[in-house]
């Protein structure tokens, strides 16, 4: 196990320049039972109601500021709100019981060989593709011992995508996002060229977190997470509390590769501390939590290297704010 991940943990560091954070929350989330209720809808979010003809939808961007309460098995008050015949809602603390999510899930160690990163189109496809390759070759078989079925995933950055998720935001919302319904990661290249320009830890980091988000997809964890949209009022403390943990997730995830690739190839001891510690440029935000807890899960799965580590559904509500 290497040590460079207690280095990512040093509160010293200095931060870089703050980013806007990707409008990255898996798509799956957005959709549920086309005949419930709809729920209000965040200022800077109804865009998404003239696209997809769903009725619940996690709000990305909170207006509310409270204190976060226990969502524990008693949260909602019942065993869990009903979806249909005979199917209940699971708590937020039983989907910490994810096969995925045992401890010993450790990924394979592997050798990542990156391109030069460029911004013309053919060299950013090249170093995402390569990176992308790399990254289903540290998955796959942690994910076949957890019981998980393996599919892969895309990574489109044309910057006017067509996607099965509905329209992208506009660019000033959002960087990119992961979309469950057609299994692609979307990084419009003058978007993320704006957002990271060259920095290669910041690419590296990005693309990782949102494979993290295909992992919870393939996992089960995002079914899991989707079921309890019903249960919390948009915007409510409980509904952009439950958006962090499955993003923070995702970030531990990523920190959780990184630790399978640092120390080999492109991905060097220095690369992977950067790409852990970049995750601290993210802004503050109420549904992906203070810059400084998005690296403290980063940092989490890089010093760990195991997926049982990134139990976010598990953890104390100070820890994922």
């Amino acid at each position: 196990m290497h040590t460079v991940g207690d280095a990512a943990e040093d509160p010293a560091r200095e931060q870089g320049p703050v980013r806007p954070y990707l409008d990255d929350l898996p798509m799956e989330l957005w959709g549920a039972d086309e005949t419930a209720e709809p729920r209000s809808d965040s200022p800077r979010r109804s865009w998404w109601r003239a696209v997809l003809p769903v009725a619940v939808a996690l709000a990305l961007v909170g207006v509310f500021v409270a204190v976060l309460p226990s969502l524990d098995d008693t949260d909602s008050g019942s065993p869990g709100a009903t979806l249909g015949a005979g199917e209940s809602v699971p708590s937020l603390a039983s989907i910490g019981d994810n096969r995925l999510l045992r401890s010993g899930t450790v990924l394979e160690e592997v050798r990542c060989e990156l391109p030069e990163l460029g911004s013309d189109p053919e060299r950013l496809r090249a170093f995402y593709d390569a990176e992308l390759r790399c990254l289903e070759r540290a998955w796959k078989p942690a994910l076949s011992r957890a019981g998980v079925e393996f599919a892969p995933v895309a990574v489109d950055i044309t910057d006017d995508p067509a996607t099965a998720c509905g329209e992208l935001p506009p660019s000033d919302e959002a960087t990119g996002l992961y979309c469950a319904e057609d299994a692609t990661i979307y990084l419009p290249r003058a978007r993320t060229l704006e957002a990271f320009g060259l920095t290669q830890e910041a690419h590296i980091a990005t693309l990782a977190h949102e494979y993290g988000h295909h992992v919870q997809h393939l996992s089960g964890i995002l079914d899991d997470a989707n079921a309890q949209l019903n249960r919390y009022p948009a915007g409510s403390p409980s509904d952009l509390e439950l958006g962090r943990r499955v993003e923070l997730q995702a970030n531990c995830f990523a920190g959780v590769f990184l630790a399978s690739a640092v120390g080999r190839g492109s991905i060097t001891d220095e690369v992977g501390d950067a790409a852990v510690d970049d995750f601290r440029n993210w802004i503050d935000s109420d549904t992906h939590g203070t810059s400084e807890t998005q690296r403290q899960w980063a940092a989490r799965g890089f010093r760990h290297g195991d997926a049982g580590d990134c139990n976010t559904w598990r953890a104390p509500g100070e820890d994922v704010r």
